[in-house]
C-alpha cells in the first residue's frame, strides 16, 4: 500500500462520512458498497466505524467495522477502523455508559488522522442519526463537524422519508456540513400499489426539497445479509453507487491517488 503525505494546501477531498436519517437505513450497505466500487477502481480507501454497539464477540466477523474493511481490502487493525465498540445494542453514550467507558472523540480524530496519512482516502460511517448522543455533551453532528467531512445522507425510499430526510439535511447545513447526495434506500420489499405510489411521492418531493443531489431509490434485495458480498458485489457496480462514487470524489479539486 502506498502511504500518502498531506501537506495544508491539499484541496482534494480527504474524505466523506456517511450519516443517516435513523438506525437501521442501511448505512452499513450503501457504505460498503461505495468502497468496494473505490477499491476495485484502484484508488487507496481506507475505512472507519468510529463507535459500533451491539458487537457481540460471536458476531464480530459480521460487524459493520468488518464488512467495510473487508470491502476496503485494507488490514487496517480494528482498533483503528472501529475504536469504540460496545456489546449492547444501544445508542453510543447508553452503550458505553452500560460498560463504564467513555467515548474520546480526540480518540477518534487521532485515528481519523492517523488514517488519513495511510491511505489517499476515508470514508467514515456513523452510528444512528446525526442526533443520537455519543457522549455527555456531544452528538454525532459534533463528531462530523470535527472530522470536517462533507457528508452523505442516507434515508427511507417510502413513507415517513421525507420528514426524517429534511430533518436531517436542515440540521446538517445548521452547522454548515455540505451534503454531497441524499441516497434513498429501501428497506423493504414494494408489494402494492400503495407502497409504489408513496415510494414514487417520497422521491419526488426529495428531488424537488431536498436542494441536494438525489440518489436512488436502491431496491430492495432480500439476501443481501444472507449472501453479503456477492450481493455487495452486484450493488457496487449498479448506476446508483457509480453516480454515488462520482459526486463524492467530484467534492474536491483533484481525484485521490491510486495505488502504485
Amino acid at each position: 500500500m502506498r502511504r500518502t503525505t498531506r501537506h495544508d494546501h491539499d484541496s482534494r477531498p480527504l474524505g466523506v462520512f456517511i450519516t443517516g436519517t435513523d438506525t437501521g437505513v442501511g448505512k452499513t450497505l450503501i457504505t460498503s458498497a461505495l468502497v468496494a466500487y473505490l477499491n476495485r477502481r484502484g484508488i487507496d480507501v481506507g475505512v472507519m466505524k468510529p463507535i459500533e454497539t451491539g458487537v457481540l464477540p460471536s458476531s464480530k466477523a459480521q460487524s459493520d467495522g468488518a464488512r467495510l474493511r473487508k470491502a476496503a481490502g485494507c488490514h487496517d487493525p480494528m482498533t483503528e477502523v472501529s475504536p469504540y465498540r460496545f456489546r449492547l445494542p444501544l445508542a453510543p453514550l447508553s452503550a458505553a455508559q452500560a460498560e463504564g467507558r467513555t467515548v474520546l472523540v480526540t480518540t477518534i480524530i487521532r485515528i481519523f488522522q492517523a488514517l488519513l496519512q495511510k491511505h489517499s482516502f476515508v470514508v467514515v460511517e456513523g452510528a444512528g442519526g446525526i442526533n443520537v448522543p455519543i457522549t455527555q455533551s456531544l452528538n454525532m453532528t459534533d463528531l462530523i463537524y470535527r472530522m470536517k467531512l462533507p457528508a452523505v445522507v442516507v434515508g427511507l425510499s417510502g413513507l415517513g422519508g421525507v420528514n426524517h430526510a429534511l430533518l436531517t439535511i436542515q440540521a446538517l447545513r445548521g452547522r454548515k456540513i455540505p451534503i454531497l447526495a441524499l441516497v434513498l434506500n429501501q428497506r423493504r420489499p414494494v408489494l402494492t400499489k400503495t407502497e409504489s405510489l408513496q415510494e414514487q411521492s417520497t422521491v419526488i418531493l426529495l428531488r424537488r426539497l431536498a436542494k441536494v443531489p438525489v440518489v436512488g431509490p436502491i431496491a430492495y434485495t432480500q439476501g443481501y445479509n444472507r449472501h453479503w458480498d456477492d450481493g455487495l458485489t452486484h450493488l457496487a457496480e449498479t448506476a446508483a453507487i457509480t453516480r454515488l462514487a462520482k459526486l463524492v470524489l467530484a467534492s474536491g479539486q483533484e481525484t485521490p491517488l491510486r495505488r502504485r
